[in-house]
């Protein structure tokens, strides 16, 4: 089977990461495999076990690059005519269904939704445009595939047939992602610039609204004053206005010099390495989050709100808060550190939840098996 995937970029993200596991894997199981992007250079490029999965880059230069852009994409596709197109977010989504609506009909189209409801008064006009379009792009795809239950709820309430609605929860490689030794500890918290006697909190998430990260901070600055010892550690990306608000929060609430910031990674280990406890303040549009899951594979307890899926990816473990409340936040994060890393939740029991419900292996097989029913939903 020919499986063409698509995603705006191969940057830092829990999508993104997700797309390069899937091609590497399906690729591995016998499948020709092609991923297509919009834009060059982007973190994850060079993750892909080419030459199968192939790497297309469009080229696009920009926002307004749409005529040039589009003309490249559909004879693109027409030239590889797929058995399958899954395309990755709203913009992608939108493109595959035109892709299969005019180019390659015999190609099954398969729309990806990776997270929930987004506040669409917090973004731009082009967002919110973009977001709306999604929904009829979604109401004419073959198959949707969400990572949450969350997220499979709010398609329903859209009007979406539940017929055409499957769950593939998230793929953690708990390979890659293990508990800290004492060296690789001291190692990361050194290459972070985090304190080697703190109790760090990191936060790993872009710089956007649905993050929260004002929520955060607030809650933080209510945690020194029982623990001096707290620093937090900012692991993300954002529009530079947005990361400047941020730091004259953090600034104005007295925390400027316990806060560390520093860009996204791709080699995230080190920043669970470095952390004693996981926070994930969303306030809205999550799905299923990678960070948790991921920090639970280091073995971490996780500090997170009841947005999406996350207290389900916890389960039994962690700590779960209102949204938007910042003194239940720095209630968790103290709790947290009263109890240590150990006490809070064995971190062997939390690998352990991760490999046995949010495999890799898992995902893709899973993903394989309906990417390959779709085109019989095509005819």
């Amino acid at each position: 089977m020919h499986i063409v995937l698509m995603t705006r970029a191969l940057g830092f993200g829990g999508a993104e990461r997700q797309l390069v596991q899937l091609a590497n894997g399906l690729a591995q199981r016998g499948h020709r495999v092609s991923v297509i992007t919009f834009y060059p250079g982007s973190a994850f490029d060079g993750a892909l076990h080419r030459p199968n999965p192939d790497l297309i880059v469009l080229g696009k230069r920009g926002r307004w690059d749409l005529v040039g852009f589009l003309w490249r994409f559909l004879r693109r596709v027409r030239a590889l005519d797929p058995d399958v197109i899954y395309a990755f977010l709203p913009v992608p989504n939108l493109l595959a269904m035109l892709a299969g609506t005019f180019v390659t009909r015999r190609a099954a189209v398969v729309c990806g939704v990776r997270g929930t409801q987004l506040e669409t008064a917090r973004y731009d006009w082009f967002e919110r445009l973009t977001i709306r379009i999604q929904l009829y792009a979604l109401g004419r795809s073959d198959l949707v595939i969400t990572n949450s239950e969350t997220g499979a709820d709010w398609l329903r309430r859209t009007g979406l047939a539940d017929t055409r609605i499957a769950v593939i929860r998230n793929g953690i490689d708990t390979d890659a992602i293990r508990p800290a030794m004492p060296a690789e500890r001291i190692t990361a918290r050194q290459c972070l610039g985090c304190k080697a006697d703190a109790f760090v909190v990191a936060v790993v998430a872009r710089l956007d609204p649905m993050k929260d990260h004002a929520t955060f901070l607030r809650a933080f600055a209510l945690t020194v004053a029982e623990r001096p010892d707290m620093q937090a550690l900012i692991v993300g990306d954002g529009p530079p206005n947005q990361a400047a608000q941020l730091r004259e929060l953090a600034k104005s609430l007295g925390i400027g010099e316990r806060v560390v910031w520093t860009a996204a990674r791709q080699d995230v280990r080190v920043v669970y390495h470095a952390a004693d406890v996981v926070c994930l303040p969303s306030a809205f549009g999550e799905g299923f989050p990678n960070v948790l899951a991921e920090a639970m594979s280091a073995g971490l307890p996780c500090v997170a709100t009841a947005v999406g899926d996350s207290a389900a990816v916890l389960g039994p473990f962690g700590w779960v808060v209102p949204a938007r409340d910042p003194a239940a936040m720095a209630g968790a994060l103290l709790d947290a550190a009263r109890s240590g890393t150990q006490e809070a939740a064995d971190g062997s029991q939390l690998r352990r939840r991760v490999i046995e419900a949010f495999g890799v292996q898992r995902m893709i097989v899973s993903t394989e098996k309906l990417l390959s029913q779709a085109p019989r939903r095509r005819r």
